[in-house]
C-alpha cells in the first residue's frame, strides 16, 4: 500500500484522542506526538508488508512511531517473542525504559456491537466477529498477557494497557445494558445495523450527509472519497453480493464526522 504522512499522521491523532475502551490503574494515557516531523519508518514498513490489511499491526506501527517520539523513552522493542527453547510461548507489543525503569506496554483497537440478546459466549458487547467480546479482551489481557509479561521479564516495574476503540449501539433498539467491569462509561459510541435495514437507515439519513467507506487498515481517521446516499447503497450491495464481513462508514456533516456505522450481514452475530 502506498504511505501517506498525512494520512497516517491523521490516524496517530485519532488513536491518540480515542478514549480508552478498558479503564483500570494500568491503563495508559497517550500523549500527543512530541516531533512535528516524526519518522514514519515502522509505518512504511508495515504497508510493504504481506499483513498490510491487518488493523491490529498499523496501530501497532502508529504507536511505535509515538513511542519513539518520546524523548523520555529509551530502549524500546517491539513485537517481543518469548520462546522456550524451539517453542514460541508468546509475544510482548512493547518493552521501553523510562526514568530508570522498564516498562511493558500492551496495544490493542477494538470495536463491540452493544447485543442486548447476548451472543453465543453470553456477551452483549461482541466482536463484528462474534467470537470476540468486550469480556474476553479484558480478561485475557489482564490475566495473562500483563502476567506473562512480568514473568518473563522480573525487571519490569511498570505494565500498561492501551485499548482504544468504541461500542456500537443499535440504530432502532440501542438496548442499553449493564456495563461490564472495567468498560470506561466515557468510551466512544457508533451505531450499527443490518444489511436489510441499510435502506431505511440511508432513507432517515439527513440529504446534508454524506459517507466515507472505511477499508482496512485504515479505521482509524476517515479517508475514503465522498459518496452521496445512492452511492452508499452501491456500494454496499456490491460488497454483500462478494464478503460477509460488515461495511464501515464514517458520515460527515458540513465538513464534521457526525457518525460511524457498521453495516452487518443479516445472519450476524451467526456464522455464515
Amino acid at each position: 500500500m502506498e504511505f501517506s504522512g498525512s494520512r497516517a499522521a491523521a490516524d496517530l491523532q485519532w488513536l491518540v484522542n480515542c478514549p480508552a475502551l478498558i479503564e483500570s490503574h494500568e491503563t495508559l494515557v497517550f500523549r500527543a506526538i512530541e516531533s512535528e516531523n516524526p519518522d514514519w519508518g515502522p509505518v512504511r514498513q508495515f504497508l510493504e508488508s504481506k499483513a498490510a490489511h491487518r488493523v491490529g499491526y498499523y496501530v501497532e506501527a502508529l504507536t511505535q512511531v509515538l513511542l519513539e517520539s518520546d524523548a523520555s523513552i529509551s530502549e524500546l522493542r517491539h513485537g517481543i517473542q518469548i520462546r522456550r527453547e524451539k517453542e514460541t510461548l508468546g509475544e510482548l507489543d512493547f518493552l521501553f525504559s523510562q526514568a530508570g525503569q522498564l516498562h511493558h506496554l500492551e496495544i490493542a483497537l477494538k470495536f463491540y456491537l452493544c447485543y442486548p440478546e447476548g451472543a453465543e459466549n453470553g456477551s452483549h458487547f461482541v466482536g463484528p466477529n462474534a467470537t470476540d467480546s468486550f469480556e474476553r479482551k479484558r480478561d485475557r489481557l489482564l490475566g495473562k498477557q500483563l502476567p506473562f509479561g512480568r514473568e518473563s521479564f522480573p525487571e519490569i516495574e511498570e505494565s500498561h494497557h492501551a485499548v482504544k476503540g468504541m461500542i456500537f449501539y443499535h440504530w432502532l433498539a440501542p438496548g442499553e445494558v449493564p456495563l461490564p467491569d472495567l468498560l470506561n462509561p466515557e468510551h466512544a459510541r457508533g451505531t450499527w445495523i443490518r444489511e436489510r435495514e441499510l435502506e431505511a437507515f440511508l432513507s432517515a439519513m439527513p440529504s446534508a450527509r454524506i459517507g466515507r467507506i472505511l477499508k482496512k487498515p485504515y479505521w482509524l481517521a476517515a479517508h475514503g472519497p465522498d459518496l452521496d446516499r445512492e452511492a452508499i447503497r452501491e456500494a454496499a450491495r456490491d460488497h454483500f453480493e462478494k464478503w460477509d464481513g460488515p461495511v464501515f462508514l464514517a458520515l460527515f456533516e458540513n465538513g464534521q464526522e457526525v457518525e460511524r456505522v457498521f453495516v452487518m450481514p443479516d445472519f450476524w452475530p451467526a456464522k455464515s
